[in-house]
Protein backbone atom coordinates (compact mmCIF):
# COMPACT_ATOMS: atom_id res chain seq x y z
CA UNK A 1 0.00 0.00 0.00
CA UNK A 2 1.23 3.47 -0.83
CA UNK A 3 2.75 5.52 1.98
CA UNK A 4 1.96 8.82 0.28
CA UNK A 5 -0.94 10.66 -1.27
CA UNK A 6 -1.26 13.68 -3.53
CA UNK A 7 -3.76 16.34 -2.56
CA UNK A 8 -4.66 19.82 -3.79
CA UNK A 9 -2.69 22.70 -2.32
CA UNK A 10 -4.41 24.64 0.46
CA UNK A 11 -3.56 28.12 1.73
CA UNK A 12 -2.30 26.51 4.95
CA UNK A 13 0.44 24.77 2.89
CA UNK A 14 2.11 28.04 1.87
CA UNK A 15 4.65 28.23 4.74
CA UNK A 16 5.76 24.66 3.95
CA UNK A 17 5.97 25.43 0.22
CA UNK A 18 7.99 28.58 0.91
CA UNK A 19 10.36 26.53 3.07
CA UNK A 20 10.61 23.94 0.28
CA UNK A 21 11.40 26.64 -2.30
CA UNK A 22 14.12 28.03 -0.04
CA UNK A 23 15.62 24.65 0.91
CA UNK A 24 19.22 24.77 -0.37
CA UNK A 25 19.29 21.03 -1.17
CA UNK A 26 16.10 21.34 -3.24
CA UNK A 27 17.24 24.55 -4.95
CA UNK A 28 20.57 23.09 -6.06
CA UNK A 29 18.78 20.16 -7.73
CA UNK A 30 16.05 21.87 -9.75
CA UNK A 31 16.13 23.63 -13.10
CA UNK A 32 15.45 27.38 -13.08
CA UNK A 33 14.89 27.93 -9.38
CA UNK A 34 17.80 29.39 -7.47
CA UNK A 35 16.59 32.48 -5.64
CA UNK A 36 14.96 33.00 -2.25
CA UNK A 37 11.15 33.09 -2.18
CA UNK A 38 9.35 35.44 0.23
CA UNK A 39 5.94 34.69 1.70
CA UNK A 40 4.53 37.44 -0.56
CA UNK A 41 6.04 35.62 -3.57
CA UNK A 42 4.49 32.37 -2.36
CA UNK A 43 1.09 34.04 -1.94
CA UNK A 44 1.25 35.44 -5.52
CA UNK A 45 2.17 31.98 -6.83
CA UNK A 46 -0.81 30.46 -5.01
CA UNK A 47 -3.27 33.12 -6.19
CA UNK A 48 -1.97 32.85 -9.77
CA UNK A 49 -3.60 29.47 -9.99
CA UNK A 50 -2.65 26.28 -8.24
CA UNK A 51 -5.15 24.58 -10.53
CA UNK A 52 -6.14 25.91 -13.94
CA UNK A 53 -7.17 24.25 -17.18
CA UNK A 54 -3.50 23.61 -17.93
CA UNK A 55 -2.08 23.11 -14.43
CA UNK A 56 -2.71 20.70 -11.56
CA UNK A 57 -0.47 21.15 -8.50
CA UNK A 58 -0.40 18.81 -5.52
CA UNK A 59 1.15 18.60 -2.09
CA UNK A 60 2.86 15.26 -1.57
CA UNK A 61 2.09 14.07 1.94
CA UNK A 62 2.53 10.89 3.92
CA UNK A 63 -0.56 8.93 4.84
CA UNK A 64 0.01 10.20 8.39
CA UNK A 65 -0.35 13.79 7.11
CA UNK A 66 3.30 14.93 7.03
CA UNK A 67 4.00 17.28 4.12
CA UNK A 68 6.82 15.90 1.98
CA UNK A 69 6.85 18.03 -1.16
CA UNK A 70 5.19 19.38 -4.29
CA UNK A 71 4.38 17.80 -7.63
CA UNK A 72 1.94 18.34 -10.45
CA UNK A 73 1.16 18.65 -14.11
CA UNK A 74 2.09 21.88 -15.89
CA UNK A 75 1.56 23.04 -19.47
CA UNK A 76 -1.13 20.41 -20.03
CA UNK A 77 -1.65 20.13 -23.78
CA UNK A 78 -5.17 18.73 -24.12
CA UNK A 79 -4.96 18.29 -27.90
CA UNK A 80 -1.75 16.24 -27.79
CA UNK A 81 -2.54 14.80 -24.33
CA UNK A 82 0.83 15.62 -22.80
CA UNK A 83 2.11 17.54 -19.78
CA UNK A 84 5.25 18.70 -18.04
CA UNK A 85 5.83 17.26 -14.57
CA UNK A 86 8.11 18.10 -11.69
CA UNK A 87 8.75 16.86 -8.18
CA UNK A 88 10.25 18.75 -5.27
CA UNK A 89 10.68 16.83 -2.03
CA UNK A 90 12.00 18.45 1.12
CA UNK A 91 10.86 18.95 4.65
CA UNK A 92 12.38 16.62 7.21
CA UNK A 93 15.85 15.53 5.98
CA UNK A 94 15.16 12.17 7.64
CA UNK A 95 12.63 11.45 4.90
CA UNK A 96 15.24 11.55 2.12
CA UNK A 97 16.26 8.24 0.58
CA UNK A 98 13.17 6.36 1.78
CA UNK A 99 11.42 5.86 -1.56
CA UNK A 100 8.87 8.66 -1.25
CA UNK A 101 10.05 10.18 -4.54
CA UNK A 102 9.31 7.05 -6.56
CA UNK A 103 5.93 6.66 -4.88
CA UNK A 104 5.05 10.30 -5.64
CA UNK A 105 6.12 10.05 -9.30
CA UNK A 106 4.19 6.81 -9.74
CA UNK A 107 1.07 8.26 -8.05
CA UNK A 108 1.23 11.25 -10.38
CA UNK A 109 1.66 8.93 -13.37
CA UNK A 110 -1.42 6.92 -12.35
CA UNK A 111 -3.39 10.16 -12.05
CA UNK A 112 -2.13 11.53 -15.39
CA UNK A 113 -2.54 8.35 -17.41
CA UNK A 114 -5.47 6.56 -15.72
CA UNK A 115 -7.64 9.46 -14.54
CA UNK A 116 -6.81 12.38 -16.83
CA UNK A 117 -6.15 10.29 -19.96
CA UNK A 118 -2.82 11.82 -20.95
CA UNK A 119 -0.54 9.97 -23.36
CA UNK A 120 2.85 11.51 -22.54
CA UNK A 121 4.62 13.07 -19.57
CA UNK A 122 7.95 14.86 -19.72
CA UNK A 123 10.34 16.61 -17.38
CA UNK A 124 13.78 18.23 -17.28
CA UNK A 125 16.36 17.20 -14.69
CA UNK A 126 19.81 18.60 -14.01
CA UNK A 127 22.62 16.19 -14.80
CA UNK A 128 23.80 16.51 -11.19
CA UNK A 129 20.42 15.53 -9.72
CA UNK A 130 21.19 11.83 -9.44
CA UNK A 131 18.37 11.06 -6.95
CA UNK A 132 15.75 12.30 -9.44
CA UNK A 133 17.34 10.46 -12.35
CA UNK A 134 17.17 7.24 -10.31
CA UNK A 135 13.54 7.88 -9.29
CA UNK A 136 12.32 8.65 -12.81
CA UNK A 137 14.46 6.42 -15.04
CA UNK A 138 15.43 3.41 -12.94
CA UNK A 139 12.42 3.14 -10.62
CA UNK A 140 9.57 4.55 -12.72
CA UNK A 141 10.34 3.56 -16.32
CA UNK A 142 11.07 6.95 -17.88
CA UNK A 143 13.57 7.35 -20.75
CA UNK A 144 16.16 9.97 -21.53
CA UNK A 145 14.93 11.82 -24.62
CA UNK A 146 17.58 14.48 -25.04
CA UNK A 147 20.09 16.77 -23.44
CA UNK A 148 20.20 20.55 -23.30
CA UNK A 149 23.92 21.19 -23.16
CA UNK A 150 25.16 23.82 -20.70
CA UNK A 151 21.57 24.87 -20.11
CA UNK A 152 21.76 25.99 -16.46
CA UNK A 153 24.33 28.21 -14.72
CA UNK A 154 24.78 26.92 -11.19
CA UNK A 155 27.57 27.44 -8.66
CA UNK A 156 29.96 29.00 -11.15
CA UNK A 157 29.55 26.49 -13.96
CA UNK A 158 27.15 25.43 -16.68
CA UNK A 159 25.23 22.18 -16.27
CA UNK A 160 23.39 20.05 -18.80
CA UNK A 161 19.65 19.54 -18.40
CA UNK A 162 18.38 16.09 -19.28
CA UNK A 163 15.02 15.79 -21.02
CA UNK A 164 13.10 12.70 -19.90
CA UNK A 165 9.68 11.31 -20.76
CA UNK A 166 7.30 8.40 -20.57
CA UNK A 167 4.33 7.30 -22.67
CA UNK A 168 1.09 5.81 -21.38
CA UNK A 169 1.90 2.54 -23.18
CA UNK A 170 5.31 2.35 -21.44
CA UNK A 171 3.67 3.08 -18.11
CA UNK A 172 1.16 0.24 -18.65
CA UNK A 173 3.94 -2.16 -19.72
CA UNK A 174 5.97 -1.35 -16.60
CA UNK A 175 3.14 -2.66 -14.39
CA UNK A 176 2.75 0.63 -12.51
CA UNK A 177 -0.82 1.36 -13.60
CA UNK A 178 -2.27 0.30 -10.24
CA UNK A 179 -0.99 0.64 -6.72
CA UNK A 180 -0.21 -2.55 -4.84
CA UNK A 181 -3.72 -2.93 -3.43
CA UNK A 182 -5.11 -3.06 -6.96
CA UNK A 183 -6.69 0.37 -7.20
CA UNK A 184 -5.46 3.92 -7.41
CA UNK A 185 -6.34 5.72 -4.21
CA UNK A 186 -3.32 7.98 -3.99
CA UNK A 187 -4.76 11.24 -5.34
CA UNK A 188 -7.27 13.01 -3.17
CA UNK A 189 -9.23 16.15 -3.49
Amino acid sequence: MSRIRLRPIEHEDLPFLQSLANDTVVRERVVGWDWPVSMADQERWFVSGANTSTTRRFVVESTSGDRLGLTGLWDIDWHNRSALTALKLGGDPGNRGKGYGAEAVQALMRFAFNDVGLNRLHSTILETNLPSLVVYIRKSGWSEEGRLRQHVWRDGKFLDAIQIGILASEFASAGLAQDDVGKDSSVGG
